[in-house]
């Protein structure tokens, strides 16, 4: 019985083409490194505090309407934003 072939796409070709060349190599010990970072994924993931957060109306309204403009809810540009601040990703906007 001969294998099924599959038509590769430009990237899946790619990819193959520098793990045959020795350019990847496999991961060792795959299933242990799969659990590890399957572990990271769910623990950055976890959203378990809820918090009540006191703002000026003119605050609350101007963040409703910056998530707007994002897509998000504004629940979630808070989250961001406080994110970034503890990380140091966020930077001043000047405008």
């Amino acid at each position: 019985m001969k294998p099924h072939k599959q038509k590769l796409n430009a990237e899946e070709k790619a990819i193959l083409t520098a793990f045959e060349s020795g350019k990847l190599k496999s991961i060792p010990k795959l299933e242990r490194e799969k659990k590890r970072i399957q572990n990271i994924a769910k623990a950055h993931g976890i959203k378990n505090r809820r918090i009540s957060l006191r703002m000026t109306d003119w605050d609350f309204i101007k963040i409703q309407e910056e998530a707007l403009k994002d897509g998000l809810p504004y629940q979630s540009l808070l989250s961001s934003i406080i994110h970034k601040y503890l990380t140091g990703q966020l930077s001043e906007r000047h405008r």
